[in-house]
């Protein structure tokens, strides 16, 4: 691509009850075959996999993909399902989004900052906390220079908070949501301290 933005894509699965019947070793087996294909995910994409047991009642996993192109992120999702495991994972969430960098930073930059990155970095954070988020048409109605300096004062709350790394993506136009925000964090503490 000419601006090298990634395609982003989090997907919350739900393992189904059969699953937890089958013997143990198939079970381990089966769950060894996907995370294995996680793991050795193509180079240059993102695929990371975070554990949801015991914090959602709605889904088990959480897979985040960054990737070049839709295609690529549509490869990946085929291959898992194409596991053992993989007619056994509902959907329970899904949402695309893209990066790119936001309008409201200005001259305001430093190496590597939320707002500028067109490819996602993970920081590899021991957690990882997803939303979608649409802003109310009351926000679009403010002035352009207004908005800004909100969104900068924003920024300058976030930098208090180094230990948490925000991952902004856009998708309006591509999901239901206009963006798609992920914090990473190894305490979910510094993340409610956040926000």
């Amino acid at each position: 691509m000419a601006d090298a933005r990634q395609v982003v894509k989090y997907t919350f699965l739900k393992v189904e009850a059969p699953v937890l019947s089958w013997p143990a070793a198939e079970r381990e087996a089966a769950v060894r075959e996907f995370t294995d294909l996680l793991e050795a995910g193509p180079t240059g994409e993102t695929l990371l996999a975070y554990s949801t047991v015991g914090l959602r009642g709605d889904c088990d996993v959480l897979i985040w993909q960054a990737a070049d192109t839709v295609d690529a992120i549509q490869r990946a999702e085929s291959q898992w399902r194409a596991t053992r495991l993989g007619p056994y994972l509902r959907v329970a969430h899904s949402f695309l989004a893209m990066m790119k960098p936001s309008p409201y930073l200005g001259r305001h930059k430093h190496p590597d900052q939320e707002g500028r990155r067109t490819r996602l970095k993970p920081a590899g954070g021991r957690y990882l906390f997803v939303y979608p988020m649409v802003k109310k048409r009351i926000w679009y109605r403010l002035a352009y220079e207004r908005r800004k300096a909100m969104m900068v004062e924003h920024f300058a709350i976030g930098h208090r908070y180094p230990q948490v790394k925000i991952n902004t993506a856009y998708s309006f136009g591509l999901d239901d949501q206009e963006f798609v925000v992920a914090f990473e964090c190894d305490e979910p503490a510094a993340f409610l301290d956040l926000v």
